[in-house]
């Protein structure tokens, strides 16, 4: 199976379920099946359930065991909340800002809190096209521009579980240029409130070395999160822990001190 069939697969199943509407007190035939029991562990019927269909949508696909590896989760103690879930990704460097087809979106409640996730159909004209459930108290689709402030960003599946395809297995950060011709001299300050490319690259490089930046991804932006990764890897490899990305900070996260 390639992963453009994986997709459409998943999306399918996705597009056959539009129109189902939840029954009393967020009552959902999702969560009556036992295999998504198994992945949490628990039977979460009647709990709020936009996070429900789309796990039981890659079990119904691909299988318990391969919709767990999917979506980074844990067989026994896996989550039914989208924060939780949206952590998942973050923790696996699977949570980026831009979408494609067959990707998890997730959404932010008013206090910037996750709290809502779908799939994504498409993305076309600066608009990303959805299938959510629990949205409106049933599954149906939805549209929102790519750069909406109340979407909080987007998981990648872990296609190869599926597929022949092994895209994903390169670690992103063998993928950042960083033109280390110029030597470590050659490469900015970073610090909390920059922006850009580098800071990107950066954000790759401390996610390939275990630090991660947090929900947002190598967004570009160096955040509060980015911070806190700085302040991590700096703790764990001896360095002044300033958070900001210096000489020595840049020598270790290119491994070449």
């Amino acid at each position: 199976m390639t992963k453009t069939e994986a997709v459409q697969k998943l999306l399918a199943w996705a597009e056959s379920q539009v129109g189902y509407h939840e029954g009393a007190g967020n009552y959902n035939k999702y969560a009556e099946d036992v295999r998504l029991q198994k992945l949490y562990g628990w039977n979460a019927q009647k709990e709020p359930w936009c996070d429900i269909f789309t796990d039981e949508g890659f079990i119904v696909c691909f299988g318990l065991d391969a919709a767990a590896a999917m979506t980074y989760q844990p067989i026994g103690k896996g989550s039914a909340a989208c924060r939780t879930s949206a952590k998942y990704f973050a923790d696996n460097f699977a949570f980026v800002q831009q979408p494609e087809a067959g990707d998890v979106i997730f959404f932010y409640d008013k206090e910037r809190v996750i709290n809502h996730q779908g799939f994504v159909q498409k993305v076309q004209g600066g608009v990303v096209y959805t299938i959510e459930g629990n949205s409106s108290d049933g599954v149906q689709r939805c549209a929102y521009a790519v750069g909406s402030s109340a979407i909080a960003g987007y998981g990648i599946p872990k296609w190869s579980v599926v597929t022949d395809q092994n895209a994903d297995d390169q670690n992103p950060a063998d993928e950042v240029v960083v033109e280390p011709q110029k030597g470590i001299e050659g490469l900015p300050e970073l610090q909390r409130g920059m922006k850009g490319e580098v800071v990107r690259a950066a954000q790759y490089l401390l996610n390939g070395r275990g630090a991660s930046v947090g929900y947002y991804g190598a967004d570009g932006d160096f955040g509060p999160g980015t911070e806190a990764a700085v302040l991590a890897f700096q703790r764990r490899n001896g360095l002044e822990a300033d958070g900001i990305i210096g000489p020595l900070t840049w020598a270790k996260l290119l491994g070449v001190s």
